[in-house]
């Protein structure tokens, strides 16, 4: 048994036993006196409701705040993706240094466990699925980067970005898959929905934070 568990167990299994005490002194006793074992028990209760509820508040408050910080993440990533260094050379090739995409907000979410109830799992087989796409496109950029900038020779960059701009390539599933992503927590997630569209005043249009549009990877 995890320790949660024994802890939980050893604290509602105290409460209980001073319960029955409570209750064979309010029999056995007599005076006045019966009643003081009931003020303790209201004591002990409300002393382990404060408790709970102040844990129960306090993982309310960090799920709040990791779906809050991966709306934002994805945001800043669609506009990191819709940068004018990810698009095709127009003229000679030349080497360049390409934004990488930000995976804190989702790291977070992973490890710190915020994110846990059974409603869950689908959002964190996501998340780990993004955070390894993310990590390997960053990764086979520095590498890519490197190499193109220590050659410098323009055929070696043109077939890089041949490569990096193919329908099969990391930028056309990263393209794909964010909006998904974007889409499955506004849909799933009410906390997320609301930071995805917020009213722009009162009575005012809503406005819409900005997303990476799915004509945008469909067009790389």
């Amino acid at each position: 048994m995890a320790r949660s568990s024994l802890i939980a167990v050893a604290t509602f299994s105290s409460v209980a036993f001073s319960a029955v005490l409570s209750i064979a002194w309010f029999f056995a006793a007599s005076g006045a006196s019966r009643f003081a074992p009931a003020v303790h028990m209201f004591g002990l209760l409300g002393g382990l409701t404060g408790v709970l509820v102040g844990r129960w508040s306090s993982a309310r408050e960090g799920r709040h705040r990791a779906l809050v910080n991966l709306v934002d993440e994805f945001r800043r990533d669609a506009s990191i993706l819709a940068d004018p260094q990810y698009v095709p050379s127009t003229e000679a090739p030349r080497a360049r240094v390409y934004p990488r995409l930000l995976v804190s907000a989702t790291n977070a979410a992973l490890t710190v466990g915020a994110l846990a109830e059974r409603s869950d799992d689908e959002l964190l087989r996501r998340l780990h699925r993004w955070r390894d796409d993310v990590n390997g496109f960053n990764r086979r950029l520095e590498l890519t980067e490197f190499h193109c900038l220590r050659s410098g020779d323009p055929t070696e960059i043109a077939k890089f970005e041949r490569a990096l701009h193919r329908s099969d390539g990391y930028l056309h599933q990263i393209r794909r898959d964010l909006p998904e992503l974007q889409d499955y927590l506004a849909t799933n997630y009410p906390v997320a929905s609301e930071h995805h569209e917020k009213p722009g005043g009162s009575g005012g249009p809503r406005v819409t934070w900005p997303r990476l549009r799915r004509s945008a990877a469909q067009s790389s």
